[in-house]
């Protein structure tokens, strides 16, 4: 079969205009490939993540400043997560974060003499040298802060919100739940005394 020049011309001419429209397609497929992408959440990211653990980090600076900085450091950990679009807090959670850190820090040695207790009744703590995990010793060991910062917290959950603590292993949550009654008057008293308590 024998083309003339310009049925050959015209057959290019039909070739290039397909691969131009498929390109074209294949081009839109991919940038709307990239914007699933991009724009499909995480599945190993929380939609909002606990609380928790930003209040633990701001307790563990608490513990290195004087008694009465909790306001101040509350603030600056609210703007610093707020400068984050994807993890802004509600109004209820700053709150509660404000309120928390400001009691934790009026608070913090009624908050330490129940810890220092409640190890004390545990015998196994000392015996197998896991003080450290409860957050007794030094305070310039980062470690021994952030457990005496996460034992803080779970105390103030525990005996003065009576709510239930979950980001606490299950060995040292026991210990934590561990005071009679008797122990926690005076000192629960105490907290809700604080003057930075609301």
């Amino acid at each position: 079969l024998i083309f003339s020049v310009f049925d050959f011309k015209k057959t290019n001419a039909g070739m290039l205009a397909v691969l131009v429209c498929v390109t074209a397609h294949l081009q839109t497929r991919a940038t709307l490939a990239v914007r699933v992408r991009c724009t499909a959440p995480d599945p190993f990211r929380p939609v909002q993540p606990p609380l928790e653990p930003m209040i633990i980090n701001a307790i563990q600076q608490l513990l290195t400043t004087n008694i009465g900085k909790g306001a101040t450091i509350a603030r600056s950990a609210l703007e610093a997560r707020n400068v984050d679009p994807d993890y802004r807090l509600t109004v209820d959670e700053e709150r509660l974060f404000a309120d928390r850190l400001s009691a934790i820090d009026g608070a913090r040695e009624a908050l330490l003499l129940l810890l220092h207790d409640l190890v004390d009744e545990a015998s196994w703590v000392r015996q197998f040298g896991a003080t450290a995990d409860f957050g007794i010793g030094e305070l310039n060991d980062p470690y021994v802060r952030l457990c005496r910062s996460e034992c803080m917290l779970a105390l103030y959950i525990l005996y003065v919100e009576g709510n239930s603590v979950s980001f606490i292993d299950e060995d040292r949550l026991e210990v934590l739940q561990g005071a009679p009654p008797s122990a926690l008057e005076g000192v629960v008293a105490s907290i809700k005394a604080c003057d930075t308590y609301e």
